[in-house]
């Protein structure tokens, strides 16, 4: 009888830790339509890792940073934005732009492609990147684009006609203060 009743209480407890599991994450997803996808070579210290372009003012600034051109001519900034992604693991690409429902971030979701590169060491001082640009309707209070499963303390970037000079905040320190 003890075995039974242990037995019992043990299944029972199984049971009760299996169904207390939290469910995953809900996430939003949104249409983003690519513009721009290229190997780069940025500063070895650039820790940059993805932000908007709110602005024309903030494309041209994010066009010079990273010595790059494309066309944006169907880009219309009063109704549309641009996301972007530098990755220093050149096989990986974003492939989702998502918001999780609960915590309200936004994040650039990356996946492995398998590509395999042989390339020359950078010139001293830099490292090769890989930067991609997506377009999508107009999100505004966007604070910070997160790059999910690969930068633990990368900087996100703003570039846009009101501030796109602005030196980006270490969002490692901001979400560690629970004042911000």
């Amino acid at each position: 009888m003890k075995r039974y009743v242990v037995f019992t209480a043990l299944a029972a407890l199984l049971a009760f830790s299996a169904s207390a599991e939290e469910k995953p994450e809900a996430y939003q997803a949104f249409s983003i339509t690519p513009v721009f996808s290229e190997l780069i070579t940025r500063d070895q210290d650039d820790r940059i890792y993805s932000g908007q372009i709110k602005s024309k003012e903030g494309l041209v600034d994010f066009q010079q940073t990273y010595g790059i051109e494309f066309d944006t001519a169907k880009v219309d900034f009063a109704k549309q934005m641009l996301v972007f992604g530098v990755t220093d693991t050149i096989t990986t690409r974003a492939v989702h732009f998502l918001k999780q429902i609960k915590t309200g971030f936004f994040i650039l979701d990356y996946a492995d492609t398998g590509i395999k590169y042989k390339l020359q060491k950078p010139e001293e001082g830099k490292k090769y990147s890989y930067l991609q640009v997506f377009a999508l309707d107009r999100i505004d209070g966007i604070p910070h684009v997160r790059v999910k499963n690969l930068v633990v303390n990368g900087l996100s970037k703003v570039y846009d006609n009101e501030n796109h000079n602005k030196v980006p905040e270490d969002t490692a320190r901001k979400f560690a203060d629970p004042q911000h």
